[in-house]
């Protein structure tokens, strides 16, 4: 089975090599800033002296567009396209670029008309939240990066990689080849990514390689997965993601206070008389850094924390489902935004699928508005009104927000006390089997 996986290394530059990253990133943002400027001003006159007859035929299906040989030549010379931007931009290259990889350039250009494309589709069909205008990139970014499709050289050097960059022909300069984390994969590989991000340098490899199918164990096991601001609940009980527990990043709430002081440290250091700073000093700019390590150290330790868990689902479950949760929605509450943030809602889906699709585990996603925390799992009973759970809980009957008390008289439940996320979770693992009911009720 043919299969592309990306692999990410973090690069160990020395002093030469790490300037000459440095300096083709902010290449990079210069030509795709460059590009875009030359895309709204070429775009400007096209629209200026473009005919009536070319939009009426631009607006037909693209199978039924039928243009003169007079138009074709109008709309190659004056519509913008990445060719006619790169074409444009490399004809009036200046002395100092040409010290610089005619790649990164080509790339730029290419990554701006796809950026272009995406958004002239979701405009055409008025996708919601669709892709917007492509916007000048700063330098102020977090993350600075280019990409090399060609003359990218990977080999083994003991148990590191070592990457041989490719040295543009007008370079004299001094040139090494660059350590990084991992010995690379003996596979064919696409366009190669690199990127500076909190200080660090990280490569990119997209690996096209053929795997053998995986043979999944079948365990008869399934389960629905609940999922909470500080804990994830499946049929073996809590796992925690926070601070809490020994199942979860332990660590990880210790970290968060770091985070809290340190943002504190930097809050002092932007001021001066009372005043919001003009200048950033050089201690600002070290707290800064130090609070950057901090949020990466926390990232990655969710990260590790997530892939086992999902990892751990998928080899024990032959079926699971998981809710449809908005979590555009739940990240506007000024109450429990930071908490759903951290909690990596968005994350833990996107790894279960592709984990589950590998795998050849069946995953069901619930319905957006199927009530999993209304519902009783026993009897099937629906609270409604102001019989409805809240984060809060029940104001009516005087329950916490972590109690499912069902009174339904004929369910064997009836007016006892269990834990809501896991009658939640019971709830879930019922669609399973039973997809009919996977609706709002």
């Amino acid at each position: 089975m043919a299969i592309k996986r990306t692999h990410v290394y973090r690069l160990y530059p020395d002093a030469t090599m790490a300037h000459v990253l440095d300096q083709w990133c902010d290449y990079r943002r210069y030509c795709y800033n460059k590009a875009l400027e030359l895309w709204n001003t070429t775009y400007s006159e096209y629209r200026m002296l473009v005919s009536p007859e070319i939009l009426a035929e631009f607006k037909k299906p693209k199978e039924e567009q039928q243009f003169t040989e007079e138009q074709k030549l109008f709309i190659s010379r004056y519509y913008p396209t990445a060719a006619l931007i790169q074409k444009k931009l490399t004809a009036s290259k200046q002395s100092w670029e040409r010290q610089i990889s005619s790649r990164i350039l080509q790339q730029a250009c290419a990554d701006l008309g796809k950026s272009f494309k995406k958004f002239a589709k979701d405009k055409a069909l008025k996708v919601k939240n669709g892709a917007g205008h492509p916007v000048f990139q700063s330098k102020k970014a977090k993350r600075q990066g280019f990409k090399l499709n060609q003359g990218v050289a990977l080999a083994k050097e003991g148990n590191h990689g070592k990457l041989t960059l490719p040295v543009p022909a007008p370079y004299k300069g001094e040139w090494h080849s660059i350590r990084f984390s991992e010995v690379p994969k003996n596979a064919k590989f696409g366009t190669v990514s690199f990127y500076r991000e909190h200080g660090h340098y990280y490569m990119a490899v997209p690996y096209k390689y053929e795997m053998p199918p995986y043979i999944h164990k079948h365990t008869g096991k399934k389960t629905g997965i609940d999922v909470n601001v500080s804990h994830f609940n499946d049929a073996e009980g809590e796992h925690y993601f926070l601070h809490k527990g020994n199942n979860g990043a332990a660590n990880l709430g210790r970290v968060y206070e770091n985070i809290k002081h340190q943002q504190r440290i930097l809050a002092r250091k932007l001021e001066e008389n009372g005043q919001i700073a003009g200048k950033r000093s050089k201690s600002y700019q070290k707290a800064r850094t130090k609070l950057q390590k901090l949020y990466e150290r926390a990232h990655r330790m969710q990260d590790d924390a997530m892939h086992k868990y999902t990892t751990h689902l998928v080899r024990e479950y032959d079926a699971i489902c998981i809710e449809d949760l908005d979590v555009k929605g739940m990240l506007m509450s000024h109450v429990a935004s930071k908490g759903v943030h951290r909690a990596l809602f968005g994350r833990f889906r996107s790894y279960l699928e592709y984990k589950c699709k590998s795998a050849g585990v069946k995953l069901v996603i619930a319905n957006r508005f199927y009530p999993s925390t209304q519902r009783c799992a026993v009897c099937g009973n629906i609270k409604k009104n102001d019989e409805k759970i809240t984060l809060s809980g029940n104001k009516k009957h005087g329950t916490k927000h972590n109690e499912y008390v069902c009174y339904n008289k004929k369910c064997p439940n009836y007016n006892k006390v269990v834990d809501r996320d896991m009658n939640a979770m019971m709830n879930l693992t019922f669609l399973i089997d039973h997809p009919r009911y996977n609706k709002a009720l």
